[in-house]
């Protein structure tokens, strides 16, 4: 019997799970070396403590039989958690308790870099447009109860790709964050700076009081961006055309005021002599729903959209797939890249018409590429996936023009998913049991869940380029990425890459096993004819 109560004595001291007993009066009677090591605090600091006064919980209360997810702090401050199992133990009295500690530290630490790198731009560490919508939606909330109005900015720095090729983009994304720290410098810290593109910018001021207040409001941002960047040998001065919107009975939500004061800044460009432009009636017309509907319709009837495409090359340098880009060449803006317009046709009676084009156009043209194992990837939006019988549409397509169904991916943004509604799933089975390839395409930018993605036939996760920029000097980026490799090799999915701009970071990426990268490094979108080299030799160098 001695010998049988020091084994279960060793047992207990020894397990390597974080374990107490706890006495009818809620303290701790019994620990191990386990949970003194998990807490960072000895044997004599925890014994006789009560249990809930560990935690950092403030609804925690006396602990009982049953199982829940609490957060601890340790000597310095920081954040532990841990999932705590209490069970009775009548053997050793009425109320006592075993209670063992399931340590959910790294988990927790993940969620909440991935919540933070979902939210905002990897290079500047600014919010991105998720992150923006929020704040703009709390902002406008806030002054429609104080009676006070919001005004958005829409910056564009001006020329910037001379910065990117005369100097490298190294030296341009150190002149992006420049940029952005002085910007914030000269604003209010109730004031919100996002990056939303590749040098776009847009601000958020609150309580504004008229133009006065507007033109104020400009020439600090101005005069911040004219401020000369110095990034090693090189010295560059920027600037920047800027379009402002004020709500409106029209236009009085997030995504509307953005789009407007977008619109504004379009103006701006064509007068370099004024500092900003105030969105009008006039701009109101064309942001409204269904401004440049006619012009996008035409453009499609008339056969008068392009395609570019951008190389997908595996990590070791074999072209593998090419991402098919619609291109707008619009007679008075010029070449428009989806994000200037795609907005025009999703949720209108043009998204069928204009998905349509784009997959029809680029599956006849991937039927004449020389090798057939370079496989065609075309954005879609997930409700077009979901229309009843999309799947069937696609099959005949493929029939049509004589291409494999294995030579097509179709790749759905990972916001869209949750709003896509219950027949997704069956028209992403269908299309999985063709033989097409699926792809979450800017995963990690939406609210997604694994759980969630297991309900989908999907085969492929591709990385959202912020992530990317920031996985070698970034040590939050680098965790993301490393926590979503381990994710996606744990549910059988391959994985992907978008934004890769140097070698350094194909190499990491190859070392989490990604599976295909696109970006600076590999090619950037360019029209077929100026690929045809590339698909009969099927090799890049990215040594």
């Amino acid at each position: 019997m001695r010998r049988h109560r020091a084994v279960l004595e060793a047992l207990f001291t020894r397990s390597p799970v974080p374990t107490a007993v706890i006495d009818a009066a809620g303290r701790l009677s019994r620990v191990n070396d386990a949970l003194c090591a998990f807490l960072g605090r000895s044997a004599d600091e925890l014994l006789g403590s009560p249990m809930h006064e560990l935690t950092a919980s403030e609804e925690y209360g006396p602990v009982g039989p049953g199982t829940s997810e609490q957060r601890f702090e340790d000597p310095n401050g920081e954040d532990l958690w841990a999932v705590v199992h209490a069970v009775d133990l009548p053997e050793s009295g009425e109320g006592v308790m075993l209670v063992t500690f399931d340590d959910t530290t790294s988990r927790r630490h993940n969620e909440q870099l991935l919540l933070h790198a979902a939210l905002h731009d990897s290079l500047t560490n600014l919010p991105n447009r998720r992150l923006l919508r929020d704040r703009l939606d709390t902002a406008l909330s806030r002054a429609a109860r104080s009676d006070t109005t919001v005004a958005v900015l829409f910056v564009d720095l001006n020329d910037f790709k001379k910065v990117n090729d005369g100097f490298g983009h190294e030296v341009g994304d150190a002149v992006l964050v420049a940029v952005a720290r002085n910007v914030i410098s000269a604003l209010r810290t109730c004031d919100t700076v996002a990056r939303i593109g590749g040098d776009e910018f847009v601000v958020v001021c609150e309580d504004v009081a008229g133009e006065g207040d507007i033109s104020r409001l400009v020439d600090r941002v101005l005069t911040a961006i004219r401020r000369p960047v110095r990034v090693g040998d090189h010295t560059t001065r920027l600037s920047a055309s800027i379009g402002v919107a004020l709500p409106s009975p029209a236009h009085e939500d997030s995504d509307s005021l953005v789009r407007m004061a977008d619109l504004a800044m379009y103006r701006a460009k064509q007068q370099p002599d004024v500092d900003y432009v105030l969105a009008d009636e006039s701009l109101a017309r064309l942001g409204s729903p269904g401004a440049g509907l006619p012009e996008l319709r035409h453009a499609i009837q008339a056969n008068l959209l392009q395609l570019h495409y951008q190389p997908v090359v595996s990590v070791d340098g074999l072209l593998i797939g090419l991402e098919a880009l619609v291109r707008w060449p619009h007679p008075e803006r010029g070449l428009l890249l989806p994000r200037d317009f795609l907005h025009i046709a999703e949720g209108s009676d043009l998204a069928g018409p204009l998905t349509d084009w784009v997959l029809r156009t680029a599956i006849a043209e991937a039927a004449n590429w020389p090798d057939p194992a370079v496989q065609l990837s075309v954005n879609m939006w997930a409700s077009e996936v979901a229309r009843p019988g999309f799947a069937q549409n696609v099959e005949e397509l493929l029939d049509w023009a004589g291409l494999a169904p294995e030579s097509l991916r179709l790749e759905m943004h990972e916001e869209d998913l949750q709003t896509a509604g219950p027949a997704l799933a069956d028209e992403l089975a269908a299309l999985r049991e063709l033989g097409c390839g699926l792809t979450i395409d800017d995963y990690g930018t939406g609210d997604s869940s694994l759980a969630h993605l297991r309900r989908l036939p999907v085969d492929t996760l591709k990385l959202d380029r912020m992530f990317v920029a920031g996985l070698m000097d970034n040590a939050d980026d680098s965790a993301v990425i490393e926590a979503v490799a381990s994710a996606a090799r744990a549910t059988g999915r391959r994985l992907a890459a978008t934004g890769v701009e140097n070698r350094a970071q194909l190499r990491r990426l190859r070392d989490l096993g990604f599976d295909g990268v696109q970006g600076y490094l590999t090619g950037a979108p360019a029209p077929l004819p100026e690929l045809r080299e590339l698909l009969r030799r099927r090799r890049v160098d990215i040594r």
